[in-house]
């Protein structure tokens, strides 16, 4: 016949309790990856990469509906662009603040997140505009916090050229 053995709720009361003999140290898991606060700041060569490869798609987004808008599509046409504005907006703060980026950038960089904040809330208004006006009220909303002033400083920072205009 096989001992039974204790449940593991009782287990877990002895070993809390202290009573269930000498402790055994156990290590912790190591994280599967490092947390930020542990990672190494990029040097100003990666970060020149990794920023252009960020805010890419975010960029891309904004031309595409700024285009949507001269070429006179439908409003509902332009508030899908909208939308897509608003994933990449997301997507790229999200992966921006994912960065420990060199202390030249930091500062800069924190401006940059909190004009995305400002914009997001009106991509997400527009996304959801009844109307052209409505739509138009939030796309420029959007526009007034691009960011484009703080990305200058961040690509300085960075030592990249100066974002063209679409």
């Amino acid at each position: 016949m096989r001992p039974r053995l204790a449940p593991p709720v009782l287990v877990l009361v002895l070993l809390l309790a202290g009573c269930g003999g000498e402790a055994e140290q156990v290590a912790l898991p190591t994280p599967a990856s490092p947390t930020p606060s542990t990672v190494a700041p990029l040097t100003v060569k990666e970060a020149k990469g990794r920023y252009l490869a960020v805010v890419a798609a975010y960029d891309i987004a904004r031309d595409e509906l700024a285009e949507a808008e001269k070429a006179g599509r439908p409003w509902r046409s332009v508030r899908e662009r909208a939308a897509a504005v608003a994933a990449a907006n997301t997507t790229c703060a999200d992966e921006l603040r994912a960065v420990r980026w060199p202390a030249a950038v930091q500062a800069p960089m924190v401006a940059l997140l909190a004009e995305h904040e400002v914009a997001l809330r009106h991509w997400k208004l527009a996304t959801g505009a009844g109307s052209a006006a409505e739509l138009r009220r939030e796309i420029r909303a959007a526009d007034a916090h691009d960011g484009v002033r703080q990305a200058a400083k961040v690509r300085a920072a960075l030592g990249l050229p100066p974002r063209r205009p679409a």
